[in-house]
């Protein structure tokens, strides 16, 4: 099991975007802890700025002090949350009005983004967090990981038409939350390696 995408919404906002979306398991997606720690840091490699603060668990808005984090916190794109132990980053429906944002959501869609670099680094994080040799980069995982990402640019992209077509229809806008709970250290080496396994034989190289 991955880390799946959360997306908190009232019943009244939910009507609306299921009256755009009709089926609620297009909503669903998740992926493994290392891979979204990777996105995070690799993504600015490829120009990417607003998504990598999406995949970082440690994102404060406000604090970072960059011209996206500006961008983010001067529309309500982002805020924190806390709950016991625990303070996530939560994202909220503004973001996805942010030009910038949906640029880089077409941009994933549009085309292959990730690379063997990134399945490369993937390998390496699992290796060091786990100190076993876990995860096997190789062209089928590659495609797999961009299609996954794909998937999640695609939801993003269907939320965001929410945002405009109830806007558009009655003026009302719709109020989401969306993010990613990301558990505590050992929670995430459990599911990290659940998540591992899932993906099939060509993740584990047995020794």
């Amino acid at each position: 099991m991955g880390e799946g995408l959360i997306i908190r919404v009232s019943i009244r906002s939910a009507k609306e975007i299921l009256e755009v979306i009709k089926d609620p398991d297009l909503l669903f997606w998740e992926n493994g802890g290392h891979h979204l720690d990777v996105m995070a840091k690799w993504l600015p490699k490829k120009g990417f700025k607003i998504l990598p603060k999406f995949f970082d668990k440690d994102y404060k808005p406000g604090d970072v002090g960059d011209e996206t984090d500006e961008i983010i916190t001067k529309v309500g794109g982002c805020s924190l949350r806390t709950e016991g132990a625990e303070t996530t980053p939560i994202w909220h429906e503004y973001a996805l009005r942010i030009p910038e944002m949906r640029e880089e959501l077409n941009r994933i869609i549009e085309g292959n983004v990730l690379d063997m670099n990134y399945e490369d680094e993937v390998a390496r994080v699992v290796l060091e967090a786990h100190g076993e040799a876990l995860y096997k980069a190789d062209e089928e995982i590659l495609e797999g990981d961009n299609e996954n990402l794909k998937r999640l640019a695609n939801i993003l992209n269907m939320l965001a038409e929410c945002v405009d077509e109830a806007k558009q229809d009655n003026g009302i806008p719709v109020f989401f939350e969306f993010y990613i709970p990301r558990p505590d250290k050992g929670e995430v080496e459990k599911m990290a390696i659940a998540w591992l396994k899932k993906q099939g034989e060509k993740h584990i190289q047995h020794g």
